[in-house]
Parts: structure tokens; sequence; C-alpha cells
């Protein structure tokens, strides 16, 4: 029932704030949900909107469209970001060394609905959805602390924020993995036997959650609001790969539920630049700060966001890219 309220929820106009001297970063911003968060973002006409994209082609075709909607005073950058790769990840950070970034809304995200791993050797959506933002919020930490130390006392600008999008479906993950001994959990999701393709999605969503929230704990006094709003389901291609009775499921779902994208976009940037520190560390829905799933409120779900921050850790370590800027977290 509470679905289906939130699904039907009137989704209000987001008054523009003060961007005039900030730098707005989103991933997966040449379709769909970042799209429309970049059109909304272009109101409060920032100084610059950095697109991060996988295709430099689809980028560039949404820098075109962009920038009909855009202030003059704002300059729009496309640069390429793989959120499958550790490799490109690191180079996109690489690209921003010593520059501030504000606002990082960190959008991008796949529902493979069947197995593949990545070149690093992950499962795709895990790659994707949780071990890429994950590693791109500690890369940008950096970025978003000179905008915090750099912020004019009595500027009317939002704090720099740091925006993991998440999703309502979180609440709905099976995530059975979460019962094995500590450091086990990433190892099983990231095996092909034990893979749950209608699951995957949630999981990853749930965790990168977990991992949001871990964050915040770890950054509480760095001037750096780090939320998860969630778009709600919406008219998007990100189950375009779903396939058999599920595919029409979805698509009648998405005639009869869905929210349009440029709602779900608002959504996002009102976590963004709207809410302020009292969305430190939370889950939002219906531009409101929410409960998350119970298992992961309270004690427990500190001691499970912890878990899974030192298995996320474990893997950029072995990896070789867990940036030296994070070893004080």
């Amino acid at each position: 029932m509470d679905f289906f309220k939130a699904q039907f929820t009137k989704i209000p106009l987001i008054k523009p704030v003060n961007l005039s001297d900030c730098t707005v970063l989103i991933t997966g911003a040449n379709a769909g949900l970042g799209y429309e968060a970049a059109k909304e973002i272009l109101a409060s006409k920032p100084a610059r909107l950095i697109l991060a994209v996988r295709s430099l082609e689809r980028g560039n075709t949404a820098v075109t469209e962009l920038a009909k909607l855009k202030a003059a005073s704002t300059e729009i950058d496309v640069r390429q970001l793989d959120q499958a790769s550790f490799a490109s990840i690191k180079a996109f950070a690489d690209g921003l060394d010593g520059q501030k970034v504000d606002i990082a809304i960190l959008n991008a995200g796949t529902w493979s609905f069947k197995w593949g791993q990545t070149a690093d050797g992950y499962e795709s959506d895990l790659h994707v959805n949780v071990l890429g933002p994950a590693l791109l919020s500690l890369l940008l930490l950096p970025n978003l602390r000179l905008a915090a130390s750099s912020r004019a006392a009595g500027s009317d600008a939002p704090k720099p924020h740091l925006s993991f999008v998440s999703s309502g479906l979180h609440a709905m993950a099976k995530f059975p993995e979460r019962k094995l001994p500590a450091g086990e959990a990433l190892a099983a999701l990231n095996e092909k036997s034990k893979y749950d393709g209608a699951d995957r999605y949630s999981t990853t969503k749930l965790i990168s959650l977990l991992w949001a929230k871990e964050l915040a704990r770890r950054t509480a006094g760095d001037g750096i609001v780090v939320n998860a709003p969630n778009p709600g389901f919406c008219k998007t291609t990100l189950m375009k790969d779903s396939a058999g009775a599920m595919k029409y499921v979805i698509k009648a779902s998405g005639i009869l539920l869905g929210r349009s994208a440029a709602d779900g976009g608002k959504c996002i940037v009102d976590g963004a630049i709207v809410k302020g520190e009292e969305s430190h560390g939370r889950y939002l829905s219906e531009m409101a700060i929410k409960d998350e799933v119970e298992f992961a409120r309270g004690e427990q779900g500190t001691e499970l966001q912890k878990r899974m921050w030192n298995e996320i850790v474990g893997v950029f370590k072995t990896k070789g890219v867990f940036p030296n800027s994070a070893e004080t977290l």
C-alpha cells in the first residue's frame, strides 16, 4: 500500500537555489533520470555542469539539447566514465584533481537480469551499482572537501552534497548473504551459481545505501552532506533487459504506476541541492526523509553497514585502487 501511495504522491516543483559559483557533477547524465536531473539543475544556473557518461557520443548529443536550457554563464562539460571499470573511474577522478566539486549526484546504474562479469572480475550489476559508485565517492572526497573549505562565510549556496541515487526496491532485497560470516557476502554475490537476476538490483541498491550511510558516519564534520534520494518507480529504460513474463509485467506497471522521469529527476535534485544537514546519512523518498528497510536501521543496521564497508574497501585494496586520501576514514 505504501508503494502505491508513494507512486501517486504529487511531486512539487523545485525552487531554484544559488549555484552560481558551484560545480555540479552527474553520472549517467546522457539519458533517463540523470538527464532529467541535469535539466532540473540547469534552472539554478550552476557555474559548471559535468556530465559523466559511458558513451561520449551520446553525452555530446545530450549536451546539444541541454545547451538550449542553460544560462549563458553555465559551462557544460562532458567526460567519459565507465562504472564497470576501476581504471575508468580512477582516470575520471584524476581528471578532476585539484578542482572543487560542490554537488555530486551518483546516478548511473544498471539492471542486467542476466549473469555477466566485468573485466575486473565482478558481477556486472554489483560492479556498476555498488563498487563503481563507492570507489568514485572516495575519489571525489578531496574535491568535495575543497568545495567545503572554500565556501564563503554566509553563502546562500547549498553545502557540498554527495547524493547516491537510491531505490525503494532496496526494501525488497532478499540479501541472505548478510547472514554469512564477516567478509563473505561480496564473494557469495560474485558466484554465478547463486545469482538471482530478479533480486540483484534490489540487493545492490541496499548495499549502496548501506555504503552511503557508513560514508556519512565517517565524514561527519567534514561539511559535506551525504544522502540517498529515491526517485521512485519511473518510466525509464532501466529494465529494458527484462525477459519473459516479467517484461510484460514491468511494461504494464510502468504504464499504470510509473512516475515520469522528470518527476524522478526532481526527487533526485531535491536531495542534492534542497535538503540540508538534516538529510546527512538518510534515505529520502517523495522529497522527504524516510526510514530504510528495518534490518538496515539501528544497531544492527550500523553493524551491517560497517561490515559491507570493510568488504568493499577490501576489494579496492586487493585491486590496488583504494585512494590514499581515504586512509583516515
